[in-house]
């Protein structure tokens, strides 16, 4: 049968939009391999397991993971920016990678341009630890014994450049103290130098800082955020010290997901509301609760890449006034 030739446009488009809708509905059509930058056992292992496991039932489809850690989460963002993106390798990582290093560090991609944001996952703020036998037991009086002792205690960090290296040093400047820095490759080294009596302070993840302090094997002094933490009520804000460079006082770890760049809009929208149901769910709520994270989603992608914007100046600022460059 000869159709007319506007008709025949139109079954073309009509053709064109059909398959179009059908191959954004059909995704994903594959296994889609899942990056977590750090080793198995870490937070954003447990958060990207337990993502992966509510967008394997969301989708009908598996979510392999892939632990891919070293040099603080960038080597699997450099795998995650070499993939093909096309929505079948996306990445969960911290923002050590996104935010921290790229400050510090000269690093063979750029957060901003390499990488898409899909969502904000989970947050929670470090926590001061101190030795338990410590002569003081809130904040002010740990500023007053470093300023009548300087160069008396020690701090352990988690190596230059890290978060917990950066939030003590702007600790020490806003309070204006004097203590020494100890590195560690990791924080199960420094946990047990902090209760063996080695170092009297630590700046620690909010997961590990719980445990230690119910188990009565050091005191928690305060969470460095502007408000108290909804997971540990008891425990001051770093705020409520008496001290007018600390009253906004902010350092906090986030657990986000990232494709790379050029990855097709309708797939991160898709992934996006997909994670943002799942965040909202009871099981994980409470599996993110009990290892010291919230579970906080954000309202769009747009949303999400505003706030990695932002985190990142912050970090920057905040290692330009520390005399830290990239270059070193």
């Amino acid at each position: 049968m000869n159709f007319p030739k506007q008709i025949k446009n139109y079954f073309v488009i009509a053709g064109m939009i059909s398959l179009t809708g059908t191959a954004m509905a059909a995704y994903p059509e594959k296994p889609v391999s899942t990056i977590v930058t750090f080793p198995p056992g870490n937070s954003a292992d447990l958060v990207g397991r337990t993502m992966a496991q509510q967008l394997e039932q969301a989708f009908g489809q598996t979510f392999i993971i892939e632990n891919k850690g070293g040099a603080g989460g960038t080597i699997g963002v450099e795998q995650l920016i070499r993939s093909k993106p096309d929505g079948y390798t996306i990445t969960i990582t911290s923002l050590s990678p996104i935010s921290i290093i790229p400050v510090t560090k000269k690093l063979p991609y750029d957060p901003l341009k390499d990488l898409v944001p899909i969502s904000l996952l989970a947050q929670g703020p470090m926590v001061v630890l101190v030795n338990k036998d410590a002569p003081f037991n809130t904040m002010q009086e740990l500023i007053d014994y470093a300023k009548a002792n300087p160069g008396k205690l020690n701090y352990g960090s988690l190596g230059a450049g890290t978060i917990s290296q950066l939030t003590t040093e702007l600790f020490k400047e806003a309070a204006e103290i004097d203590i020494k820095e100890i590195p560690y490759k990791g924080s199960t080294q420094a946990i047990q130098d902090l209760i063996g009596g080695r170092i009297q302070i630590l700046f620690d993840g909010n997961a590990s800082a719980i445990r230690q302090i119910e188990a009565g094997a050091a005191k928690g002094l305060a969470v460095t955020i502007p408000q108290r933490s909804p997971l540990m009520p008891n425990t001051p804000s770093i705020a409520e010290t008496n001290v007018e460079g600390l009253k906004n006082f902010t350092s906090q770890g986030w657990m986000g997901a990232f494709a790379p760049a050029n990855t097709p809009p309708e797939v991160i929208k898709a992934l996006h509301e997909k994670m943002q149901v799942a965040l909202k769910s009871q099981p994980v709520i409470e599996r993110f609760n009990a290892s010291g994270l919230q579970a906080i989603g954000s309202e769009t992608p747009e949303k999400f890449e505003k706030f990695v914007k932002e985190d990142l100046n912050r970090w920057k600022s905040a290692a330009k006034m520390l005399g830290i460059s990239p270059d070193q």
